[in-house]
């Protein structure tokens, strides 16, 4: 059953959005989801992930809200690579 949102009195009625997929290269981290989007968040924009050697990069865990980087001390949340509509694809 479709999901309906209200923002400033307007309906919006979505499909419930999940990730499907996370990865990594040299530059940044993407994630895809259900609906076939890409988005992706750079290395560059986040001093920690930045410094981090590639090793601790691969090093991160996901579930249904976010990326971790336990060694890093860092998060991102899926949320925050969707409202920027930077899709990828």
């Amino acid at each position: 059953m479709p999901t309906i949102f209200v923002f400033f009195g307007l309906k919006y009625k979505t499909m419930k959005t999940t990730i499907v997929k996370v990865w990594i290269d040299n530059d940044a981290v993407y994630i895809q989801t259900n609906k076939g989007k890409i988005f992706n968040e750079r290395f560059s924009d986040y001093p920690r992930l930045r410094t981090a050697l590639p090793t601790q990069r691969a090093n991160f865990e996901y579930d249904n809200i976010g990326i971790r980087w336990h060694e890093l001390d860092e998060d991102l949340s899926f949320r925050g690579f969707m409202q920027r509509e930077k899709a990828c694809i």
